[in-house]
This record gives structure tokens, sequence and C-alpha cells, in this order.
């Protein structure tokens, strides 16, 4: 009767422990699928409750650990979701996703060495699914957050390795140029437009932002042709017409940058050419100028200009006469000294002597 009751008593616990493991495990689903659901739709504080419950029935189920310490992270609870994401670094420290979760959390708590630590050992984690996508994300992520601290020569280093790996689609392309632009790297910037720009033939931005890269750098014969690019996809696609302005008046002046341009890659004859249309301009504003000080006496540099032209009034400007290339050189600086000098006395210029004076800014030896 003893043996008996023993194997009874034995047979009711193990189906009672057996029934209260089971009931255990179909609560850590539920609760872990609710938890799931509440996080996927944005209620994270409730994700964090159902999923602490969850785990209190499965406490070794590190998917669910995963998922409470995202839901921490994301209900601002980011000391907790730190200490839940460096508990599971533990078991995998070379997991991407969780170094990137860490970088996050330092960068929220202003730890920017540590931040810049646990992105870099992101990108070369290991990572499920798409691997160098995922890569190139947190590469780019790392130079936006470079980009933030001002360390740019640190963010172009990482944006050249981000272009390593970036998948070869011409939206990717005109976002990494836009960071280039942004670390002031407008070489790199231009090369990755020109990839967008093939990449993508219907596409506006790509060659619009280009254009203006390229008008910045002072090539304004690569800029006009790129605006030109622009301006035609943009009729074609009717879309991006907020730019169309923008568009037009940049590739203007482009083009007449280009008549103007006193640039020692001119030949001769065009050299004289620009000669001519641009000192009438100059000559135009410094006498505006000159009438803005009402007889007043003028200042030194301004007297110096006043010297420059009277001497320039002596001579006859005709081709015939520009031949000297000493003679044009005093020309050409005679020309950008009067829209630099007035621009400080008199005010910013516009159209062609704002054009001259961005001509002038940008020649050196000229003061």
């Amino acid at each position: 009767m003893l043996i008996l009751s023993t194997v009874a008593l034995y047979a009711l616990t193990s189906f009672l422990f057996r029934s209260f493991a089971a009931r255990q495990a179909q609560l850590a689903k539920q609760f872990a699928a609710s938890g799931q659901e509440a996080l996927s739709r944005g209620d994270a504080e409730r994700a964090v409750n159902d999923l602490r419950t969850s785990l209190s029935y499965a406490p070794d189920d590190m998917t669910n650990r995963l998922l409470l310490a995202e839901s921490l992270a994301r209900s601002n609870h980011p000391e907790q979701a730190r200490s839940y994401f460096l508990g599971l670094l533990d078991a995998q420290p070379a997991d991407g996703f969780l170094n990137l979760q860490l970088a996050r959390l330092a960068r929220e708590r202003k730890d920017s060495h540590a931040a810049i630590d646990y992105y870099r050992a992101a990108a070369v984690g290991n990572w499920s699914g798409d691997s160098l996508r995922e890569r190139y994300s947190v590469q780019f992520e790392l130079a936006e957050y470079l980009i933030e601290l001002n360390d740019l020569p640190s963010a172009r280093a990482e944006l050249l390795i981000a272009t390593a790996d970036a998948p070869a689609e011409g939206d990717v392309y005109t976002t990494l140029g836009k960071k280039f632009e942004q670390a002031k790297d407008p070489t790199d910037a231009l090369n990755l437009y020109s990839k967008a720009i093939k990449a993508n033939p219907a596409d506006a931005e790509a060659p619009y932002r280009a254009g203006r890269v390229a008008y910045q750098m002072g090539d304004f014969s690569q800029a006009a042709e790129l605006l030109s690019v622009a301006r035609r996809r943009t009729a074609e696609a009717k879309t991006g017409e907020e730019n169309v302005r923008e568009i037009d008046d940049l590739l203007q002046s482009a083009k007449r940058i280009q008549e103007l341009t006193l640039s020692a890659d001119l030949s001769p004859q065009d050299y004289i050419e620009h000669l001519l249309r641009a000192l009438p301009v100059a000559k135009q504003r410094f006498d505006s100028c000159v009438a803005q000080f009402n007889g007043s006496p003028l200042s030194s540099d301004m007297q110096m200009l006043q010297s420059g032209w009277s001497d320039v009034d002596k001579i006859s400007l005709r081709r015939s006469s520009l031949q000297d290339a000493t003679e044009q050189q005093n020309l050409t600086k005679l020309i950008f000294q009067t829209e630099q000098i007035t621009s400080k006395f008199c005010g910013g210029p516009s159209g062609d002597d704002a054009l001259l004076l961005q001509l002038a800014n940008s020649s050196p030896g000229i003061h």
C-alpha cells in the first residue's frame, strides 16, 4: 500500500508539474505575442509590461529579452535598456544590432567616445540578412553623427567607407552626395551626384545638386551643362517644379559668368572680348558708388580706384590697344578691386557686378 501510494503521489506530482510548466510556456508565448504587437503599433510602455511578464515565465528567452531592451529604449528608459543590451552583448560581443543600439543610447547621453566605438563595432559586426546594406546604414549613421559633432575629416572618412558598401542605386548616391556636401567635400559630392545621374536618367534632383556644386567650385561650364539637364528633366517629369526658378536663375548666372570670366585659360582674343564686357560694368559700379559719397572725401581705397579709372579713361579701349598682357592684367585687377572695394562702402552688388565680385573673390592674387 505504501509503495502504491508513493507511485500514485509521484504520478500526480509529475502530472501537475508538467501541467504547470505547459501553462507557464503558454503564458510566456501569449504575453510575448502581446508585447510584440504593442511594440509594432508604437505602444512601448505596454510592450515593456507584457514582455516583463513573459520573461517571468521564460527568463532565458533571448528573443524576448532583446525585445524588452528595444521596448525600454523606445519608452524612454535608456539606462534600463542599456543594462539589458550590455547583458546580451556579453553573450554576443560581435553582434552588429546590439552594438548599434548601444551606440544610439551612448549618443543620447552625450557620450561621444562610447558612441563612436559602438558604431564602429556595429559596422564590422555580424548581421543577419543583408549584412552589406546594414553595414552601409551604420557607416552612414556614424558619418551623420560625426558631422553633428563637427568632426568633418572623420565624417568624410566614414562616408568614403560607406560609399564602398553602398547599394548601386540613384537615390542612395544622391543621399551620399548631400552628406559629402555637409562634410565640406564638394569634389566627392559631385562624383556621387554624377553616379546618381547615370543610375537614374529620369531624376532631376541629382543634376540640379551637381550643378550647384560645380557652380560653387567655379566650374561654370560644367554647372551650365548639369543645370540644363536638371531643367530638361524637371520639365519632362513635371515634378520638382518648386526648384525651377532657382535652376533657371543659377543656369542664367552660370552662362553669363562664362561671358564675363577673366580666366587665364581664355584665348587672347576671348580675353579681350571679356575685358570689353567687364570694364563698363565695373566702371558704372564705381561711378555709382562715388555718387553715394555726396561730395564727402573718398576713402584711401576709393581714391586708389579713382586714380586707376582716371588712367583707364586715357586709354583707347579698342582691341588693338588691349593686346599687351601686362595691360590686360592691370585692367583685370582694377575690375576685381572695384567690385571688392565698392561692396565694402556701397553695399552688396547685384546682376553682373555680383558675378564679377564672385570671380574676384575666387581669383588668387587679386586684392
